[in-house]
């Protein structure tokens, strides 16, 4: 991991446990959220923004996969991603895509490889 940002999010094994996780982050200055999940066996993570109105994909419910749990799915207007690509697959915003977050596997844990993230501290 030489010259390398690494945050660490946890452990895998309780990472694959949970359908996902939504992490307080700060990305080049800007408090934001993070999402974090596994699917198909694979990790990936979002910056928490959907962006046809600027809201968390799990703002009305806590979930972010649609009922089939093929697509992420914004809860506010029911917008869907692409989960290993983070594009829109909705009319309005199709094409357009998450903003995704690097990610490294260790045995020791999953990461945040990003230069300019931080985790938020005190909420």
């Amino acid at each position: 991991m030489k010259n390398v940002n690494a945050v660490l999010i946890g452990p895998v094994a309780e990472i694959k446990a949970r359908r996902f996780l939504s992490l307080a982050i700060v990305l080049r200055d800007k408090p934001c959220s993070a999402l974090v999940f596994y699917h198909q066996g694979q990790a990936y993570s979002y910056v928490n923004d959907c962006m046809h109105m600027h809201r968390q994909l799990n703002c009305e419910q806590d979930a972010i996969f649609d009922e089939t749990g093929r697509f992420l799915r914004c809860s506010m207007h029911g917008f869907v991603f692409e989960p290993s690509t983070g594009e829109c697959q909705s009319p309005v915003c199709y094409g357009e895509r998450l903003r995704p977050l690097k990610l490294m596997e260790t045995d020791d844990g999953l990461y945040f490889v990003e230069k300019h993230l931080r985790l938020r501290t005190g909420e």
